[in-house]
């Protein structure tokens, strides 16, 4: 279920529709006709009301069936959407008109899928800041080789030729859906001349951690 409420002074109309969605590599949100994406739970969501009329105040809900079957080799997920106009706005002399929408990520997975993940590739590199000043980056490249989602914790570790930790630099959490290659930066601090040894080591909730290694030279 999930409910539906009219915050507003006025009476309101609203829209449901299911709708596909992924990750960017980066991890921002990407959206698609429904049906459109390998893992779309789409053709198997039932969704009603497909529409509401709402008075100020008042709270409707939308009941969502999955109709596939039970035992899915992979996890799958859409996006219930409810969509409504907003109030015209004046701007310049112009009417702006726009629509408010907000999303539920909906997910169905059997239990005891398997999860699994890799860190695929680990890299440097150089980029400019907004002032202007010259950094480098490394960069996580982690896929989900598994059946279901999850969240990723990780971090990068820098090392000397003898093996010696240098420092530890903490990566954002990774959101992975199945088959996806998700990208985790963290930006270097600026280090003495010398080779060192990038140390990616990310927990994704599996049976072990994933890590990979980069030969880095500072001249």
């Amino acid at each position: 279920m999930l409910s539906v409420r009219n915050e507003g002074a006025t009476p309101a109309q609203a829209i449901i529709r299911v709708e596909d969605w992924d990750r960017a590599p980066d991890g921002n949100n990407r959206f698609y006709p429904a049906g459109t994406v390998s893992g779309s739970c789409a053709p198997s969501l039932q969704v009603f009301p497909m529409s509401l009329s709402l008075k100020p105040g008042e709270t409707q809900r939308i009941r969502i069936d999955y109709t596939g079957p039970a035992k899915r080799a992979s996890e799958c997920w859409s996006l219930v959407v409810v969509e409504t106009p907003a109030p015209r706005m004046q701007a310049n002399g112009r009417q702006l008109v726009y629509n408010v929408r907000s999303g539920l990520k909906v997910y169905v997975a059997a239990e005891h899928l398997p999860v699994d993940g890799e860190v695929e590739g680990l890299s440097v590199a150089r980029t400019v800041t907004s002032a202007g000043r010259q950094q480098d980056v490394a960069i996580v490249a982690f896929a989900n080789r598994g059946a279901r989602h999850f969240v990723t914790k990780g971090r990068v570790e820098i090392r000397r030729e003898d093996n010696s930790l240098v420092q530890t630099l903490e990566l954002p959490p990774m959101y992975a859906l199945p088959g996806a290659i998700m990208h985790g930066t963290t930006v270097l601090p600026e280090l003495p001349k010398g080779k060192y040894l990038l140390i990616s080591i990310v927990d994704y909730g599996g049976s072990e951690i994933a890590a990979g290694m980069y030969a880095h030279e500072v001249r």
